[in-house]
Order: C-alpha cells, then sequence, then structure tokens
C-alpha cells in the first residue's frame, strides 16, 4: 500500500498522522492481549500460575546478573601508594618505591648514602 504524500495538504497529512498513532496504539494493545492470553495459556498448560510463571524468569535474570556483576571489576579511584621514603634535605620529595627511583635518590645513593636511610 503506497500513498502519495505530496498530493495532501498540511491538514491532511495532520489528520493522516492523527488516525496512524490511533491505529498503532490499537495494534500495539491488540499485540499485548494476545500475549498476556499466551502467557496464560502457557500457564495453565503447566499448572502454574502466570505470577508463579514470571517470578520464575525472574529469579534466573536476578542470578544472571548477579554472575555478570561478579565477573566485572569495580571501577574506582585507586588510593594513591603510601610514601616509603623521604629527601631528608626536602621533605616535599618523596618516593614510594615503585617504579623509576627520582634523581635525588638515585644522586645520594651514588654518594654512598643507604636506602635505610631515607626510609619514612
Amino acid at each position: 500500500m503506497t500513498i502519495n504524500l505530496d498530493d495532501l495538504s498540511v491538514s491532511e497529512l495532520e489528520k493522516l498522522i492523527k488516525q496512524a498513532e490511533k491505529k498503532l496504539e490499537k495494534k500495539r494493545l491488540d499485540a499485548v492481549k494476545s500475549a498476556q492470553a499466551e502467557i496464560s495459556k502457557i500457564a495453565k498448560d503447566l499448572g502454574v500460575s502466570v505470577d508463579d510463571l514470571l517470578q520464575e524468569k525472574a529469579s534466573r535474570q536476578k542470578k544472571a546478573a548477579r554472575k555478570t556483576t561478579a565477573r566485572k571489576k569495580k571501577a574506582g579511584v585507586r588510593k594513591p601508594a603510601k610514601v616509603k621514603y623521604r629527601n631528608p634535605a626536602d621533605s616535599s620529595q618523596t618516593w614510594t618505591g615503585r617504579g623509576k627511583r627520582p634523581v635525588w635518590l638515585r644522586d645520594a645513593l651514588e654518594n654512598g648514602a643507604k636506602l635505610e636511610d631515607f626510609a619514612v
């Protein structure tokens, strides 16, 4: 079915849109009623209520959701690592013991200092 929309006026197009929206809503309601009837028939054939049938589905969905969330890593902000070493000459210079050694610590160690001298 093809309607030539070019030949219609603005008011005719608006009327057509309203008619189409009403028809669409009616078809959706009919589809929902049909689905409800089918669900009721299935539940009756199984000898359970519709609520029991749907509750079982909800229970399975919750279990699946719990499995999914258990597998996902929780995204969040990491806490910064604790400071393990501090420059005695400048207390703002610190090192956590991770990554490359800072220049101030490397220079001090090359000049004979021990790492334990800088421990916090």
